[in-house]
């Protein structure tokens, strides 16, 4: 498990020591969520290093939504998928993810980036930021602010 320092120049070790121990609690608690999902565990492992580096409150708008549901499949196992939806709450819609297991093979800069993506649809509720903004185009823009643009070719 690879810790990043938000800045390298951090030389205090207590400073270090509890950003290292917040960092465990955060994955261990993103862990823990992850496992309502029974996603693939390799997938999963990959989930865990996108949720932990998004933003406190839009990793909090997920973890906290009982509307939210991420899912996998294979699609080499069938010819339709039924994707689970969250039930609507306090009138908001439900929210799903639906990861490809096919994703395995892939590069990590693009795994990441596709979980990263259809997060940042699920947290913008498959809108734009704004009235004039496209979904995708959004999704992708968010991404980025995260840490995880958008590969320059597609594998």
């Amino acid at each position: 498990m690879a810790f990043v320092f938000p800045n390298e120049s951090i030389q205090n070790p207590v400073v270090k020591y509890f950003f290292l121990a917040y960092n465990v609690f955060v994955r261990q608690k993103i862990e823990t969520w992850l496992l309502a999902f029974q996603l693939d565990e390799w997938l999963c492992a990959h989930v865990v290093e996108v949720v932990a580096v998004l933003p406190k409150l839009v990793r909090e708008d997920l973890m906290t939504d009982p509307s939210f549901i991420m899912h996998d499949y294979d699609p080499r196992d069938r010819t339709v998928t039924c994707v689970p939806v969250g039930m609507p709450s306090r009138g908001k819609p439900g929210r799903s993810v639906s990861l490809k297991r096919t994703l395995n093979g892939r590069p990590i800069e693009f795994v990441r980036w596709v979980i990263a993506h259809e997060l940042a649809h699920a947290h913008l509720r498959n809108r734009g930021r704004s009235i004039d903004e496209d979904p995708e185009t959004a999704a992708d823009s968010l991404a980025a602010d995260w840490g995880f643009p958008k590969p320059v070719r597609r594998f």
